[in-house]
């Protein structure tokens, strides 16, 4: 099992690397949503230079329209000539792209929430994508299945940082700040929205993409990594989205530790336990929906007694 992390600065980038993790993703600005590390095609080209063992994927998980499309077929020829491992995409336009542009690259399909049975592997097969990022509202029982019957599909889970809930390319803060004459600068930045049914509220962001919301816990799935291990995951996702240097550095060293822990037989529960307390106080966390059916759903762990 590999892990796979988003920097949250060019430097952490750097830091992410000599600390061994298996592999990073970074993007820019125009193409890539949600993510902390956008770079310039200079940085990325720099940073390639000093990967040693790490891999580096490029995140174009932004929505295109068509009269984007020629400008990301030109960015996607550039991208696909430095020293990267692969693309991280949830727009097919960018696969239909590389098909025709004859760009032979490790392609990742992300598209959040769509991956969620076993039956649609032979189609992204056909296809050429030959790795794909499991929906966070999947259970336990369901990840199972879908494992059993990946054939020659690799299988991506997401297990720390803020969940993804929803994208409107509508941009609905700047909207907001209008109707209502507000002074203030609102995007760009992590805010907070709450339903009136809702103890909790999420998180909500706006950029040039559109407006993003996600959940205002961080999903956690220490305890769970042997289970995922041994069900046959081959890459873990921490997105670092919104968090800082310290924050990422400390998720990736544990999870590492972890992934070792597997290795040399070492994983218990005292581990597990030790580790996710260290975990809780850096954020608030979530199994999110991989306990479903157990009275822990949606329970935040840092309540639990």
């Amino acid at each position: 099992m590999l892990l796979l992390i988003n920097p949250s600065s060019y430097k952490n980038a750097i830091d992410l690397i000599n600390l061994n993790v298996d592999s990073i993703f970074i993007g820019t600005k125009e193409y890539s949503c949600r993510n902390n590390c956008n770079l310039s095609i200079e940085q990325i080209r720099e940073l390639t230079l000093n990967k040693k063992q790490a891999k580096i994927y490029i995140l174009v998980n932004a929505f295109f329209f068509d009269q984007q499309l020629e400008a990301l077929t030109n960015y996607l020829c550039q991208i696909s000539k430095l020293n990267i491992d692969g693309i991280i995409f949830s727009d097919v336009a960018v696969n239909q792209i590389c098909c025709e542009q004859k760009i032979n690259i490790h392609l990742i399909y992300t598209p959040e929430t769509l991956v969620t049975n076993y039956d649609q592997f032979p189609f992204y097969l056909d296809n050429h994508i030959s790795e794909v990022s499991l929906a966070r509202e999947l259970n336990i029982n369901e990840i199972k299945e879908i494992a059993k019957n990946k054939d020659k599909m690799k299988l991506q889970i997401q297990v720390g940082g803020y969940a993804y809930m929803m994208h409107s390319r509508w941009k609905l803060i700047s909207n907001f700040k209008e109707v209502n004459k507000l002074n203030e600068g609102l995007t760009n930045q992590k805010l907070l929205i709450r339903e009136v049914t809702r103890d909790k509220p999420c998180i909500i962001y706006e950029d040039i993409h559109g407006t993003h919301i996600l959940t205002n816990y961080s999903l956690c799935l220490f305890d769970k990594l042997k289970e995922l291990n041994d069900i046959g995951i081959d890459t873990i996702r921490i997105d670092s989205f919104l968090h800082n240097d310290e924050w990422t550095l400390k998720v990736a060293q544990l999870y590492l530790d972890g992934i070792e822990a597997i290795k040399d037989g070492t994983f218990n529960e005292d581990l597990a336990k030790k580790t996710m307390d260290e975990l809780k106080q850096l954020d608030e966390i979530s199994h999110g929906f991989y306990s479903m059916g157990k009275d822990d759903l949606f329970c935040l762990l840092k309540d639990e007694t």
